[in-house]
């Protein structure tokens, strides 16, 4: 009963932000919609903000779990996650105005720090590398992403996160050599 609670109170909640700013949805309007009472939702949330971050929350990771790094790039998982992002790109910008730039920006760099790692130390085979090199690198990479997709959402989504992404990766990969490069020399330097 829990599970379809929540999913109907996501659902209501969906539809609203689909015809009306965040700050416009009150609580009245997704019991209403729902069918359920005040108490419920307030089980389930402490307010529509909350709602709104726990419901995006989800969604970054139910993508999580359905492309692990074992067995996808962060590329691929990025690019999913990015899309979702675009198709419900009302959504997105509602919950964005609402949350602010910087949580945002931290569900990003989470997601993307993600799979990050398993990417970097792939490509570090066969270099020394301390761990916290490699986690450097990793929150470089996420954080370089994180700043970007939020720009263009911050811009209003007029060019797909997607596309954007293509471009990043071209370029992630030959600068995460150049890092993991540098990062290997000063090893090796270190030990000299």
């Amino acid at each position: 009963m829990s599970k379809f609670t929540k999913q109907a109170i996501y659902a209501s909640f969906l539809k609203f932000l689909n015809e009306k700013p965040l700050d416009k949805i009150t609580v009245k309007d997704i019991v209403d919609d729902c069918g359920i009472n005040r108490k419920t939702f307030y089980y389930y949330f402490q307010d529509i903000y909350d709602l709104a971050r726990e419901m995006f929350q989800e969604s970054l990771s139910q993508i999580r779990e359905s492309l692990p790094p074992e067995t996808h790039s962060w590329f691929e998982a990025l690019k999913t996650s990015t899309e979702y992002m675009y198709e419900n790109r009302k959504v997105t910008l509602h919950v964005f105005r609402s949350l602010g730039y910087e949580r945002m920006s931290d569900l990003i760099y989470e997601t993307s720090l993600y799979y990050l790692p398993l990417f970097i130390s792939q490509r570090a085979k066969g270099m020394m590398l301390s761990d916290g090199d490699s986690r450097l690198i990793a929150s470089y990479a996420s954080g370089t992403i994180s700043a970007m997709v939020t720009r263009c959402i911050r811009a209003g989504m007029a060019v797909t996160p997607s596309e954007l992404l293509d471009r990043f990766a071209c370029i992630m990969e030959g600068t995460s050599r150049v890092a993991l490069e540098n990062a290997d020399r000063l090893s090796r330097h270190r030990q000299q």
